[in-house]
């Protein structure tokens, strides 16, 4: 019983961690509702939460109790919100492919794509459709040459498609995000058959909200950067500035993640960060270098006030993603606390950051962004906020030479931190980890530091007087050194790892016990998360994906032959379904040539050998035989001849095709009201899964022209 007391005692002797554990369990509730296989009601959580929140009452006096109820309570709280949202989302969604149709509407943001250009719509009408009222916007991708401006009303010709789930089971679901955006259509328009009204001849008169005229402000500093920098470097600047990443060439995005730095592409707290604290730094040195104002004055609140503005501005430029709100939501904490005279740094302030996030969009917990932002930022405060504070106590009285050598130690010991905690994220979500991260970091954060960002704010801030070009002109170096150190590093093979797909559970319980143990920090509280560790660490030993997947749109597919590490796919795979499904298997793109299969025939006949499945457990020959076809014109020879039999575009005669011995059968009609199918033949008792069954109920789910409800 020794042990149990001891962590009851420390559980009542800590109090003010209970706030950061129950941030924890809030998370973990509006993460769980979405991996439910049924949909929770809102009414259902909110009297569960009422129930826990009575108990906590009556149990208050008693610590350990009451510290359980508070903790059920705020994940039954995560689950609550995550209902409210998904039962305030839009209604009514397409669910039918509209191959010509006319959308008319008013364009609400805009989004250059390289060649193309996708613009969100807001319909006031669509043809093919009763609705006249929508409350969901269309995104739809035109030439990227297209004369289009926020708040023009447009009409025009396109193809309309439902959101799409997940291909196979394990994707990444798209259509959850698009939904949670109010998206409830996407699509392209044919060439340039689309009418534009304009009620002016000046765009910027037009607009009305404030959204729109930040989204004409990107579009100008977008060509003042073109017109200031060249290429590639202008496209670098615009996803740093603007946060539009569509002029970045696809081989530089590839060496930033080989690199490690593909954070860089997309604005979050590192970006916004440098910029509030640039803002912060010349406003209170400016300040400061008045002794009349210095000396009467709190410059430090003005200076923060000036940085809450800076930030707001920029968060607006950049377009206001949900990465960049968060990461300004959790400036905007550090910022008020100062101005209360609060400590601006704990992990009290990252868990309130948390909370605020979450309560705005739960969807986005199972995201990598919000997972890669608060396990790094948590992570650096834990450490920062423990021995890390007492390292760097006393460092303004040291020599000059000995801050830079404690900065640069400072610098690796943050990319070790930040590599080793988001490491299982970035394995789970890309299929790959950089280890050169930490060396590629150790150049570009003081680049981006001490040289780009500082010139990002002098560039905004000389804009409206058209005197941003030597600066740009100042920066463009600064931006070469980023490239070539991510081309550099980018090209050392060894430093990327490529892992196969990851248990979501193994890792949610790695991360689980990791953050526990940062937030308590306690030798008797390790002990209740030892256990999930074990579980987590037993789960992905036995863990083993899927080696045949079928797409649901009746197309695409993949056959992985784990012994021959062949992955065998069609010949008219799309790059991004190959590249995700390469990541899927832990196959280097670079490798492509020896790790790649493509089928050019009508059936494609794929034989997998018995060491891939476990050494004859496939049968007696210890082989598996597959067979895919658009169509069969004998489907009764291909039944006798193979294992797995898939027919894309048809059905399939089940009864006497198992009579002839196939033990597999995936049709058609499976695919249409089903979905996407991975197949896995040593899993005897359920071989075949799709994506109905394993994504739940869901009312982004759009499959056979029907939403899963």
């Amino acid at each position: 019983m020794e042990v149990p007391s001891q962590i009851a005692s420390a559980v009542a002797r800590q109090r003010n961690k209970w706030f950061l554990s129950s941030v924890l369990f809030f998370g973990l509730g509006c993460a769980l509702y979405f991996c439910l296989p049924a949909r929770i009601w809102p009414h259902q959580a909110a009297l569960a939460l009422i129930l826990l929140l009575c108990g906590f009452w009556r149990s208050r006096r008693r610590a350990m109790v009451a510290f359980v109820l508070q903790s059920l309570a705020c994940l039954v709280a995560g689950l609550l919100i995550a209902a409210l949202h998904t039962q305030a989302g839009p209604t009514n969604l397409l669910t039918r492919t509209l191959y010509s149709t006319t959308v008319t509407g008013v364009v609400s943001g805009l989004e250059p794509r390289g060649s193309r250009l996708r613009a969100t719509i807001d319909p006031t009408h669509i043809d093919g459709l009763d609705q006249d009222g929508f409350d969901w916007k269309v995104r739809i991708s035109f030439l990227g040459d297209s004369d289009l401006a926020i708040g023009d009303q447009i009409s025009a010709k396109a193809r309309l498609f439902p959101l799409r789930p997940p291909s196979v089971p394990g994707d990444p679901d798209f259509a959850r995000n698009l939904y949670f955006s109010d998206i409830g259509a996407t699509g392209f328009a044919f060439g340039r058959q689309f009418e534009v009204s304009r009620s002016q001849s000046d765009k910027s008169n037009e607009i009305s909200s404030l959204l729109s005229y930040f989204e004409v402000l990107r579009q100008n500093v977008s060509r003042r950067i073109d017109d200031g920098m060249r290429p590639p470097e202008a496209g670098i600047a615009k996803a740093l500035i603007i946060g539009e990443r569509g002029d970045v060439r696809p081989d530089i995005a590839e060496d930033l993640r080989k690199s490690g730095l593909a954070h860089l592409l997309a604005i979050s707290g590192l970006h916004m960060g440098l910029l509030c604290g640039t803002v912060f730094f010349l406003i209170r040195l400016g300040l400061a270098a008045v002794p009349t104002i210095a000396l009467r004055y709190p410059i430090k609140k003005w200076a923060a006030v000036g940085a809450m503005v800076a930030g707001l501005v920029y968060l607006g430029l950049s377009g206001a993603t949900v990465p960049t709100q968060r990461a300004y939501v959790m400036l905007l904490v550090v910022w008020v606390a100062l101005l209360l005279d609060r400590r601006a740094i704990s992990l009290r302030l990252v868990g309130v950051a948390a909370v605020i996030v979450l309560l705005l969009r739960p969807d986005v917990v199972l995201g990598a962004s919000f997972q890669l932002s608060f396990a790094a930022v948590g992570a650096l405060v834990a450490f920062y906020d423990g021995p890390g504070r007492r390292w760097l106590d006393g460092q303004g009285a040291r020599p000059l030479f000995e801050r830079v050598m404690v900065y640069l130690v400072g610098l690796v010991i943050t990319g070790i931190i930040v590599t080793a905690v988001t490491a299982p994220i970035i394995g789970y979500h890309f299929g790959r980890v950089s280890a050169l991260g930490v060396v590629a970091n150790l150049i570009a954060i003081p680049v981006m530091a001490f040289w780009i960002m500082p010139l990002i704010v002098a560039a905004l801030a000389l804009m409206p007087f058209g005197f941003e070009y030597p600066v740009l002109w100042l920066m463009q170096p600064g931006l070469t050194v980023l490239l070539d150190t991510a081309s550099g590093l980018g090209s050392v093979e060894w430093g990327l790892w490529y892992v196969a797909s990851l248990d979501a559970v193994a890792v949610s319980c790695a991360m689980l016990a990791l953050t526990w143990c940062v937030i308590w920090r306690d030798r008797w509280l390790v002990l209740p998360v030892i256990p999930i560790l074990i579980a987590g660490i037993i789960i992905q030993s036995r863990h083993h994906s899927p080696d045949i997947l079928i797409s649901g749109d009746r197309e695409s597919w993949a056959v992985f032959d784990r012994d021959q590490k062949v992955l065998h796919i069609p010949e008219k795979l799309s790059s991004f379904q190959k590249s995700l499904w390469m990541a899927r298997f832990g196959l280097r793109p670079e490798n492509e040539d020896r790790h790649l299969q493509t089928c050019a025939n009508d059936p494609c006949r794929v034989v997998m050998g018995s060491d891939v499945m476990g050494g004859g457990v496939l049968g007696g020959d210890g082989q598996k035989t597959i067979v895919i076809a658009n169509t069969f014109a004998n489907p009764f020879y291909a039944c006798r001849n193979a294992d797995i039999v898939v027919d894309l575009k048809s059905d399939l005669p089940q009864t006497q095709c198992r009579a002839a011995g196939a033990d597999i059968l995936v049709d058609d009609d499976v695919l249409w009201w089903q979905g996407g199918v991975t197949i896995d033949p040593a899993n005897h008792e359920n071989p075949v899964r799709s994506v109905r069954t394993e994504t739940g109920g869901w009312p982004w789910i759009v499959i056979g022209g029907r939403i899963a409800h």
